[in-house]
């Protein structure tokens, strides 16, 4: 007991220093440049380099994303879209990691949801529960732009329904090549109180040469659809709230950034 107790302070220790050491290289980066923009007031997402990328099976190991800050959304204050239909963190909240190599963007997702409901598949997957994710992939030449262009990737990530209709990955808006689409990886796996998800995104479908220092607009919402054998929207969330209810303004998006806090890249 003493030997794992031990372990276990040594892995706390080992994050925060990380977490640390994430906080100062990205202050010292950005020191050196004063014409990046970054969108105020809204979440910035610090996305580590990893030369072990996770296994896509649905298991959320910490091991795997031990560089990763944990984000979280699941606060009355997250709930953009028809907050009234929120009864609490057990109705949808979610907690998630990300990672990225140069090939993939990685996400690994916790999705509690006490009803999970999804009868629909590719393009109406906005109707029964699922995750979208938006990415201005051009956020430094259209920053002042409030209506999506051909740079601004709408994804929508459907956990299925566990018994007939498997999970999948669909791209709304801007129009992409089907084969590209199936280059991106997904595994979900049910839970007690929900189900995990992961997900690794090709960076050629975002038309995306990653690296360091990288700055895009991202906004990441979850969506909830309670009552079952019906198709419609009933709630969601976001890590950028105002996002929801003003579809496809950039604007309202929080920021992304590529780091490489070991320098591996």
């Amino acid at each position: 007991m003493k030997n794992k107790n031990l372990k276990g302070g040594m892995y706390k220790m080992r994050r925060l220093l990380l977490a640390l050491s994430l906080v100062l290289l990205l202050t010292i980066s950005l020191s050196f440049a004063a014409e990046v923009k970054l969108r105020k007031g809204t979440w910035t997402h610090y996305v580590p380099y990893t030369t072990t990328p996770p296994t896509i099976d649905g298991n959320i190991d910490i091991r795997e994303y031990f560089l990763s800050p944990r984000y979280y959304v699941g606060l009355k204050s997250d709930v953009d879209y028809i907050p009234e239909n929120w009864k609490g963190p057990d109705d949808l909240s979610v907690y998630y990691y990300m990672l990225w190599d140069k090939d993939y963007l990685y996400i690994g997702a916790v999705v509690k949801d006490d009803s999970i409901v999804q009868l629909a598949t590719g393009e109406n997957i906005w109707q029964g529960d699922h995750i979208e994710m938006w990415f201005d992939t051009d956020l430094q030449n259209d920053f002042e732009d409030k209506q999506n262009n051909k740079d601004d990737y709408q994804l929508g990530i459907s956990p299925g329904d566990f018994e007939l209709l498997p999970p999948e990955i669909w791209v709304w808006t801007p129009p992409v090549l089907a084969d590209e689409v199936k280059k991106a990886k997904i595994a979900v796996k049910r839970t007690n109180d929900g189900y995990t998800v992961e997900i690794a995104i090709p960076w050629s479908l975002l038309k995306v040469k990653p690296e360091p220092s990288y700055i895009m607009g991202f906004a990441f919402s979850p969506s909830d659809t309670d009552t079952p054998g019906k198709l419609d929207q009933e709630m969601m969330m976001s890590s950028a709230p105002g996002s929801s209810p003003n579809w496809g303004n950039p604007t309202f998006w929080g920021n992304l950034i590529l780091i490489d806090p070991l320098e591996n890249f």
